[in-house]
């Protein structure tokens, strides 16, 4: 279950990587806000997958737990204060180019941390 869920992570990140690369954005198409469903259907798979291993792995697999928090907290604060989640993008301050390539390469990082967890924990 580790390898599948580090591998969705690869996909997703070189998927986002992409897109941003051909001048399709996959990211901006997430960031709109009608398509909030999208978005939480994605972090949902992502948790149901990550609570999977958190629950049912020997030893106690905290680093999948730790990514497991960031995706839960992501959710939360779409939920809970969706105007605060869209102004970030809309105002100025915030780098499109940066954040498309800074949000590929964490989710690529996730998959290393989920991957690298099977080394480290058993």
């Amino acid at each position: 279950m580790i390898n599948f869920l580090a591998s969705l992570y690869f996909i997703y990140g070189f998927i986002l990587f992409f897109t941003y690369n051909k001048g399709y954005s996959l990211l901006r198409y997430l960031l709109k806000r009608k398509n909030i469903n999208v978005v939480l259907s994605i972090e949902l798979i992502f948790i149901i997958l990550c609570s999977f291993i958190v629950f049912t792995a020997q030893p106690f697999n905290w680093i999948v737990g730790l990514i497991m928090f960031t995706h839960m907290a992501g959710i939360f604060w779409l939920i809970l204060n969706p105007e605060n989640y869209y102004s970030m993008i809309s105002t100025n301050s915030a780098d499109i180019d940066s954040l498309e390539v800074g949000s590929a390469m964490i989710v690529i990082g996730y998959g290393v941390f989920v991957y690298s967890s099977k080394l480290f924990l058993g």
